[in-house]
């Protein structure tokens, strides 16, 4: 019964592990939304929600872009191997 038990936490810290991590996730979503919107982040990205089917995150990302003078938000997904997708932004603000 022990050996089992045993069995079973190591099983399921190594699934645990191949989630992306929130650090990793926000890092993975600042890059994807400077590409995106070719501008400079001035406040630390958040993740939003966890999909727990998917295992995918909602990230938000805090994007200024100079030569227009506007504040974006920008949305991705990020999967399991913390590759982002942008899947919306926000309007500029000023």
């Amino acid at each position: 019964m022990k050996l089992f038990l045993g069995l079973l936490v190591v099983f399921s810290s190594s699934f645990s592990l191949a989630e992306c991590t929130d650090r990793d996730a926000k890092a993975a979503s600042d890059e994807a939304a400077q590409k995106y919107v070719a501008g400079k982040t001035f406040k630390r990205a958040m993740v939003l929600k966890r999909h727990l089917p998917s295992k995918r995150k909602e990230v938000a990302s805090y994007l200024y872009v100079k030569s227009d003078d506007l504040y974006y938000t920008v949305f991705s997904l990020v999967n399991s191997k913390c590759e982002a997708q942008v899947i919306k932004r926000t309007n500029g603000k000023h």
